[in-house]
C-alpha cells in the first residue's frame, strides 16, 4: 500500500492495545491516517506513532462502559472533524452504536469488524445486520475472519478494505 493513501483521513482503532489492533494501528498510521486508539491504555503507542512521524492520539476508553466509547467517538470528532473509519478488534456492537450514526451525518465511512475465530458466528451476524441497517447511506460495514495470522497481515488486509473502498471526495 502506497504512502499517503489515507491522508487527510481519520481512523479509531477498538481493542488498539491488543497485539493485532497495535498492528492495525501502526499500518494505517503508515498509510498517513490520523489514528484514534480507543484503549485501556494506549499512550505508548501514540507516542511511538508520533515519534515515527504519524499521528496517532490515545482516548482511554473502557470498552464495557457505553458513556466510555461515546466519548471515544465525540472526542475524535471534536479533534479531527471527522470519522472515516473505524476497525472495531472487539466491542463491536457497542462501538457500532456510535460510530454508524457519525459517519452516517458525515455522508459515509469504513467500519471493519475484525473477527476471532471463536466468536466469528456473532460478529458475522452483527455486522450482517448493521450492513442491511445501512445500505444506501454510505457506510460500508464488513467483517474480516483472523484466525491464527499475525499482526501484520491482518494490518495489510484492514488497510487494504480502508484505503481501496472509503468513499471518495470526502
Amino acid at each position: 500500500m502506497m504512502r499517503g493513501a489515507l491522508s487527510g483521513r481519520t481512523a479509531i482503532v477498538i481493542g488498539a492495545d491488543s497485539g493485532i489492533g497495535s498492528a492495525v494501528s501502526w499500518a494505517l498510521s503508515r498509510v498517513g491516517a490520523s489514528v484514534v486508539l480507543g484503549a485501556g491504555d494506549g499512550a505508548a503507542l501514540a507516542a511511538d506513532i508520533g515519534a515515527a512521524g504519524g499521528q496517532a492520539v490515545a482516548v482511554p476508553t473502557d470498552l464495557t462502559n457505553p458513556v466510555s466509547v461515546r466519548r471515544l467517538v465525540d472526542q475524535t470528532l471534536g479533534a479531527y472533524g471527522r470519522l472515516d473509519a473505524a476497525i472495531n478488534v472487539c466491542a463491536v456492537a457497542l462501538a457500532m452504536k456510535y460510530e454508524i450514526p457519525a459517519m452516517r451525518r458525515a455522508g459515509g465511512g469504513r467500519i471493519l469488524n475484525l473477527a476471532p475465530i471463536d466468536d466469528l458466528q456473532a460478529v458475522i451476524e452483527l455486522t450482517r445486520a448493521a450492513a442491511l441497517f445501512c445500505a444506501g447511506s454510505g457506510v460500508r460495514i464488513d467483517a474480516v475472519a483472523i484466525g491464527p495470522q499475525d499482526g501484520e497481515d491482518v494490518a495489510r488486509t484492514v488497510v487494504w478494505h480502508v484505503a481501496r473502498r472509503l468513499p471518495i471526495g470526502r
